[in-house]
């Protein structure tokens, strides 16, 4: 497998790891029927939001995101803010879907 492949996939996990953690600090929602995640890139994300982002990543190990322990603050904001904007919409589209039948 090429690096290039390596660090799409190594993204792609670390974006999942990512909505996972937005999901525990209430910037996303997690279907609890359908395992979808939604509700993320309708508004910016605001600035405190970040700074207890990046607190949260400082605390290594111990913190709630020990799997971005190793990652640099950019690389680490960048995965959260893709994830946030990669899980958009109002709810769950399957939700959605059965509602209107």
């Amino acid at each position: 497998m090429g690096r290039a492949k390596e660090m799409m996939m190594e993204h792609e996990a670390n974006v999942a790891l990512a909505a996972g953690y937005l999901v525990k600090v209430g910037m996303l929602e997690h279907c609890e029927f359908h395992g979808e995640t939604y509700g993320g890139g309708s508004w910016d994300l605001e600035s405190d939001f970040w700074r207890n982002a990046v607190a949260d990543k400082k605390r290594g190990a111990r913190g709630p995101v020990p799997w971005a322990e190793g990652m640099e603050v950019r690389e680490y904001t960048d995965a959260l803010k893709a994830a946030y904007d990669e899980y958009c919409g109002d709810e769950c589209g399957w939700c959605a879907k059965h509602r209107a039948e």
